[in-house]
Formats: C-alpha cells, sequence, structure tokens
C-alpha cells in the first residue's frame, strides 16, 4: 500500500471519527422534536406548577434525579428541567389536578451493546493505526540477519580440479 493511500484512508477514518463523536455530543436531535426545548431551573419550574401553567410533561428517571420535558399553556413553549427524584409524587399528584397530560418513564440500564457501540470505531482506529505502523517500520527497516541461501556456494579462489 503506497504512502499516499495510506495517508488519505487515515484521514478518511479521522473524518469519520470526528463525525460519530460530533453525532454523540449531539443528543437532542434523536428526540425526534423539531421544536427546541429551553432550559428551565427548579425553582421557575415549581413557579408555574403552582401557576397551573403546565400542559403536559415527560418525566425519565434516573438513579438519582429525573428529567422533565413538557409543554407551557401560557406562552405555548417547550422546557426541560431535571428535579430531584424524590419530589417526582408530589409533583405528579399535582399535575393530576391540575389536568396536566403525564407520561413517566425510566432510563434504561447500560447493557454491554450500549457500552460497546461507542467505543467500536475507536479499537479499529487503534488497529489500523497500529498495523500501519508496524508495516511501514518494517518495510524501513530490514531484517539484520537475513536467511542463508541454501544453494551452495563455490568458493572462486581456488583452482578447479
Amino acid at each position: 500500500m503506497s504512502s499516499t493511500v495510506r495517508t488519505i484512508l487515515f484521514w478518511v477514518l479521522m473524518l469519520a471519527l470526528a463525525v460519530v463523536l460530533w453525532k454523540m455530543a449531539d443528543n437532542d436531535k434523536g428526540s425526534g422534536r423539531s421544536e427546541p426545548s429551553s432550559s428551565m431551573s427548579y425553582s421557575d419550574f415549581m413557579a408555574q406548577v403552582d401557576k397551573n401553567n403546565i400542559s403536559n410533561v415527560r418525566i425519565v428517571g434516573s438513579p438519582s434525579t429525573a428529567e422533565v420535558r413538557g409543554q407551557l399553556r401560557q406562552p405555548s413553549a417547550s422546557f426541560r428541567v431535571t428535579i430531584p427524584k424524590e419530589s417526582i409524587p408530589e409533583l405528579t399528584q399535582r399535575l393530576q389536578k391540575q389536568g396536566a397530560s403525564i407520561e413517566v418513564s425510566t432510563v434504561q440500564d447500560s447493557n454491554w451493546r450500549t457500552t460497546a457501540v461507542p467505543i467500536v470505531p475507536i479499537i479499529l482506529i487503534i488497529a489500523f493505526w497500529f498495523f500501519v505502523g508496524r508495516r511501514s517500520r518494517s518495510m524501513r527497516n530490514p531484517p539484520a540477519n537475513p536467511t542463508p541461501s541454501t544453494t551452495p556456494t563455490i568458493p572462486t579462489n581456488r583452482p578447479l580440479g
């Protein structure tokens, strides 16, 4: 493989890695919403609950906190806020009394697939880099002791016969 092809292949893989990392970091695009939600403080969120200004919410629980995403009634705007997990029962009870639509779910536990998928491209790039590095080193440095030839040599400094 020529040096130019290896260089082009290396930069294509680096570009692919950058795209994968950018997609992993861009978690709002994967939610399917066209309208962006603005972050809200917990105290502002509770003030909106007190005003009966919450139209609908989706609560996604994790081990210690929960993320609440929803829609305000007036002005109609999307929001998201992180709340303590202990406040979920009281919050859902208050929102039910106000007639808000509530959806509750939990974050799925991590399994080997969700851990392995982001790591596989990195492992492949490291393996490729290692392979190209070893190959280029072996091309630059030929073996120190070449294997002896199996054909017999005839000394030329003695007369034949």
